[in-house]
Order: structure tokens, then sequence, then C-alpha cells
């Protein structure tokens, strides 16, 4: 619903006012740091006063330079003509034009019908992609229907200009209004036309333009042209008082714009503070001109009530609602004052009234609630649109001005058959669920709730944890409003399982914490015989609680934590989804780090026989290599030591030949060497015998000593 302020736009032309023209009327307005600008050309290469021939071309050119820091938010383009297409015809109406190439079409149209006139037109385009994409720069208009070579037309004329509206944070706050439409006047017309809806809250850098047609530098003293503000005749260096409209551009500073005025003047002198309207007046006493829009620049404040629906309560028995609602007065540049009306419709059917209670300051808001009434014989549908309209008095009027007159209102899709005290569906929980029940309709509201029909004493909130089967009821009393609801829970029982015993392997090397566990050799432990049961596990117990990211391969799982990792199992009823937790622990081991490689072992053969007797256990020192509470045994096979079958006895007297020998080191659980055993490690060396050199025995040799 759109709202309408009742502050009427009133258009007051003169008596003499000709039907066949469009009055000048509001388009739209803009609110906040913002200015406007205007760029355009004429098509018309001379002036037509001097009735001489005309070669109009095809295109022209203009400039738009914004300033840094300027930024476009809006820019729209009119373009306009007065000539046949052939000698002694009438104008052909364009609409299909372009701007630098691109094509534009006419969204909006103007037209003059009789007069003086050939039967000119006005388009209307928003280009505001094409501005905000090309920026500052030259802008070619073209493509518009141009008369015959040589053509002879004193009324003629062509042209565009473009709007451009911006934002600029260094302003100050401003109010732009476009009005605009396809107006005349003439000897025998003058036009008068109030522009409303403004707001001034100050007089510095109030400005005015216009864009007209047909203008041209006719002799002051046969034609005399005027235009007044607020009974004020404007004037500035580019048009003087009586010939204002003269074919000139006060944008670009241009003296020959020919039959055409683009024209800003200061209306700082004309208007008053806290002015909501400005009159207009237009007088020719010869020429014919035509008017296409007047833009307004004002230093404004204006507060911008929005509204949004918060929410609303529940349908009590005597068909109340509560409807929770905020108004907001935001992008604004004045306080919202109190007293703003706010309507509320079911449908388009206006159900209820409120007003604002304070004053809402700029960004700011105020929330409020209003009961509505919904009678079952009140025709309202169980389901409708719940329409909050802001400055709105019931009958789609307002009563103040605002930045933006389209955001009043919020809207809501209603089903009353929802709007009951609701606590959802009846549960099926597991026994420990923490289960949390009830609905809070605000401290306004007493509560007691009820289990099997009994009242629950203790219990006098909007919400209770049950843990009981059974079916649960809340009734809810605010003053004479009453809403009840109940719902059925059931609690179902959790499996059990079992803490199993911890799984314990060796670290066979590399000695690092980590070794690969099957964990699935617990689950008959953990099931415990019970049935339709299965078992996951997960790295926390926060992941078993929700049975998230289970191990994949639960038979080959490697430890992430070395030496000791708790893993969390799971037991799950299938049928019911309801588990239970328990920890396993995973532990391992160092097997012993005994030397490696152990050095032969060597002893010379004395008597030559193959063999000698070895002490082993002269190795054990080597083979330790600082290790304590570990058990060392000797064995003549790879196999025995690591099953630790036929140990050498006694391992300080073994008689052997050349051989290798294997030794078993075992750890025991808390170091005592009379505890269980934990992890073993096997090595080897080698048994050397040496053989003895053998000597041979020389004959005796004599000699005489001959010298005695």
């Amino acid at each position: 619903m759109k709202k309408h302020l009742q502050l009427l736009l009133i258009f007051c032309i003169s008596t003499t006012f000709a039907q066949d023209a469009v009055p000048i009327s509001l388009y739209e307005q803009f609110y906040g740091q913002v200015n406007f600008t205007e760029f355009g050309n004429t098509l018309i290469t001379d002036d037509n006063f001097n009735n001489i021939d005309l070669n109009i071309p095809s295109e022209s050119d203009a400039e738009l330079t914004l300033n840094p820091g300027q930024t476009v938010i809006a820019a729209y383009l009119y373009w306009a003509a007065n000539f046949p297409t052939e000698p002694g015809g009438i104008a052909e109406q364009d609409f299909s034009v372009a701007l630098n190439g691109i094509p534009v079409t006419a969204t909006r149209t103007f037209l003059i019908s009789g007069g003086f006139f050939a039967n000119p037109f006005s388009g209307f385009a928003d280009v505001t992609a094409i501005v905000q994409a090309e920026g500052n720069g030259t802008y070619t208009f073209s493509e518009l229907e141009s008369p015959p070579e040589n053509y002879n037309g004193a009324s003629s004329f062509a042209g565009w200009s473009v709007v451009v509206v911006y934002e600029d944070l260094s302003s100050t706050q401003n109010q732009v209004s476009i009005y605009d439409g396809f107006d005349y006047l003439s000897e025998e017309i003058d036009v008068n036309f109030t522009l409303n809806s403004l707001d001034i809250a100050s007089t510095n850098s109030a400005k005015i333009s216009f864009l007209t047609w047909e203008g041209d530098m006719n002799d002051p003293t046969v034609s005399m042209e005027s235009l007044s503000v607020n009974g004020m005749r404007m004037s500035n260096a580019l048009n003087p008082i009586n010939q204002v409209f003269n074919g000139t551009n006060g944008f670009s500073n241009n003296p020959n714009n020919y039959q055409m005025d683009l024209d800003l003047f200061d209306v700082g002198a004309a208007v008053n503070t806290g002015d909501t309207s400005v009159d207009v007046a237009l007088t020719t006493t010869l020429d014919v001109i035509a008017i296409n829009h007047v833009i307004t620049v004002f230093n404004s404040e204006v507060p911008d009530a929005s509204i949004e629906i918060d929410g609303i309560g529940v349908l009590c028995e005597n068909n109340d609602i509560d409807v929770n609602y905020t108004v907001l007065n935001i992008n604004s540049t004045e306080d919202l004052p109190p007293g703003v009306p706010i309507a509320f419709y079911a449908d388009g059917v206006l159900v209820g009234q409120t007003t604002t209670a304070g004053i809402i300051p700029i960004d700011g808001s105020e929330s409020g609630t209003i009961t509505l009434n919904f009678p079952p014989s009140g025709g309202t549908p169980v389901v409708f649109t719940l329409t909050a309209v802001v400055d709105d008095d019931g009958t789609g009027n307002g009563t103040i001005m605002e930045t933006n007159e389209n955001n009043n209102e919020d809207e809501l899709l209603v089903d009353l058959s929802l709007q009951g005290l609701d606590l959802g569906p009846d549960l099926l929980q597991c026994l420990n669920d923490i289960v949390s029940i009830g609905q809070d309709l605000g401290p306004t509201f007493t509560y007691q709730w009820f289990l099997n029909g009994v009242a629950l004493t203790s219990a006098g909130g909007p919400f209770i944890n049950p843990t009981q089967t059974g079916t649960y009821r809340l009734d809810a009393f605010q003053g004479i409003c009453f809403v009840t609801d109940e719902i059925e829970i059931t609690f179902r029982p959790n499996p059990i399982a079992v803490v199993p015993d911890d799984i314990e392997l060796c670290d066979d090397g590399p000695l690092d914490g980590f070794a690969i566990f099957d964990l699935t050799q617990r689950i008959p432990q953990i099931e415990n015989g019970q049935a339709g049961t299965s078992v996951t596990f997960h790295t926390t117990e926060a992941l078993a609680d929700i049975g998230a990211f289970p191990f994949v391969t639960p038979d080959a799982f490697t430890n992430t934590t070395a030496s000791f990792q708790t893993v969390w199992a799971r037991l799950v009823f299938d049928a019911t989804g309801c588990d239970d937790l328990v920890p396993l622990n995973l532990i391992v081991n160092d097997s012993p780090s005994i030397t490696s490689p152990i050095s032969d072992y060597f002893l010379c053969d004395l008597d030559g026989d193959g063999f000698e007797t070895f002490d082993l256990t002269s190795k054990d020192a080597e083979i330790l290599n600082t290790l304590v509470d570990v058990d060392l045994s000797y064995h003549e096979s790879e196999l025995d030591a690591q099953n630790n079958t036929a140990p050498i006895v006694p391992a300080d007297a073994y008689v052997s030949s050349n051989t290798v020998v294997w030794v078993r080191a075992v750890n025991y659980e808390n170091g005592d060497p009379n505890g269980a055993e934990l992890c073993t490690t096997v090595g080897s060396f080698n048994l050397v015998l040496g053989q003895v050199p053998v000597f041979n025995v020389l004959p005796e040799i004599t000699a005489c000593d001959d010298e005695i």
C-alpha cells in the first residue's frame, strides 16, 4: 500500500491554460548530501529569429565534469524537437535516440498538440547506468530524426539535456526535486504553477533550473519575457530580466545555445526558511516558449519514517493478538516528531491504529506493541497479509514530509491457525537426553505446567526440562488472554556399554610411540551380548555423542597421539538411535632398545677340536648398553628367541663351534621383573673360533768351539 501525503501537489495554471499541453508536476525527489548538475546541447546551428534556412545536424556533444568525491546516483535524459520532416508537414515524433552510441528509448513521453507549434514532442529515459559507467567526459547525442536540408522554420527547436543527481559527502543536507512536463506560453497564455513538497531549511545555495525550448534573442522592444519565483523576477549575466528565454546554457556558460534554454538561477532571495512550496510564473509578449522541466535544490531537514514488523504473539481465546513493531528514522536529516500515525491492515482492511510515542532521532528507532482483535465472525480470513504503515492516518494519507515517501510499510503473512501456543510435535527421546520444551510469550504472561494432568508446582516459567515419559501441558495467562497446548514425550532406554580393556601394543620400530590397532577386537566386550546394536569409534567424546566422523577402518587405526590415546566407542540401538559412550585406551609400549649390531664373540680353539666354552652372559653389558629392568635370554634360533622357547642353559658355559646366537630382551610392566612381560626385542651375534698356530720341531744343531 503506497502512502499519499495530505499535502497534495497543486499546479495552479492561469485561466488561459492550454488543454493540449502537459503541466509541470513532481517526478522525483532526492534527500541527503546530494546536489545536481545538467549538461546538454542544441541541434540548431543558428538563431531562427533570423528566419534563415537551417541545416540541422543529426548529433551534438556536451561535457560532463564532476569533481572528485561526487558520485552519480541518478541521470535522466530529456530530448525534444519541433520541426516537420518535410515542407508543409508535421513534426515526426522520434522516441528512439542514442547516447554515446548506446540506444536509448523513451520510457515517458510528452506532447503538445496544435497551437503555434508544428506538433512538438519530448522524450525521457533513465540513463543512470550509462553515465555511471562512462563517467566524466564528452557525451554525444545522436539518432534523432532530422528535417530536410535548408529547412526554414521560425519556431523549430531540437536538443537534449541530462540531469545528473550526485552524492557529495562534503555537501550540506539537501533536497533535490525534479519537476517535468511539456507546457507552453505565448502572448495570449501565461503559465503559473506551484512547486510543492519542498522543505526549505535554509536559503543558502538555493537554486532552480529551467529547461525551455524555442528561446532566441528577440528584440526586447518587440518581445518581453519574464520568469518570476515567488513574485521576484529572475535574471543573471546570461539571462537579462526582460529576455530570460534567449537561447543560452547557464551550466556551460554558452551564449549561443540556439532555440534551447538551460538556465540556472540563484533563488536564495526569493524564498524563505520554512517554505514548503514555490510559485513560478512565466510570461512572454510575442514568442512561444515550451517548458520541459524544472529542478530545485534546497538545504533540507526532513525525517524518514519506516517500519518493521518484528513479530506477532499468540492468538488468545478472546481473539486478541499482539503485534510487535519498530519505527525507524534512517537516512533522514531531521528528528521524527512524536504522534506520527501508524495504521495496520489485514488484506487491505484497516484493523488497528496507533502513533509513535516520542521523538525518534536521526538513525534512531522506537519499538512498540499493538493489540489487534480478529473475531471469528469479523470476516478476516485465517491466512492474510498483515501490513503496517507508518505516517498513515488510516485513510492512506500522511501527515509529515519525508526524505523517502516509498518506504513506509512492512508486510507479514499471518496464519491465525498457527498463532496459538505451540509446544511443537510429540517427542521420542532417549534416556539422559537433555530436552527443553516451552514457549516464551513475554514477561507479561504467567505460566503453569502439568504432567499427566497434575500441576508441577516447581515449574512456573515458560520452559522446563522433562525427564519422565508422559503428557506435558502448559497454560499461559495475560490478563484475560489465555492460551494452552500440550505435548507427549516418550523416553526410550539407552544400551549399556561396557568399558573395554585397554589395548596395548609394542613399539617394534621405529621407536616413535605409534602402532596400528584393531579396535574391533573390543566390540564384543563393549556390546556385552546386547542384540540389535552397533559400535562406532570416534576421536572425542563430543564427536561420539553426535555420531560424527566415525573411524573408517577401525580394524587398522593408527593412534594420533604418541604412546597413549583415549578414543571413544559409541554403542547404538539400531532401531531407536539411543546410545551409550565408553572410553577405550590405546597404549604403545616401548620395546627394549638393545645395541644393534652386537659385536662378534671371539675365542681361540686351544685344543683344535672345533669347540670351546662360551660365557654368553659376558655380552650382557654390551647388549643392554645401560638399559635397566630388562631380562636377557639366549637361544640357538630366531624362532626360539621370538617364542621364548629352548633358552641356552647355562648361558655362561655354552659349548659351541662357529655359530649364530640369538638374544631375547624383555621389559616388564612397571619395571617389575616379576610382573607381566610387555615387549621384547630380538637380536643376534656371531660366535667365532680362532685357530691356534701349529709349530714344527726342528733337529738340534751342534758346533765345536775351535778357539778354546
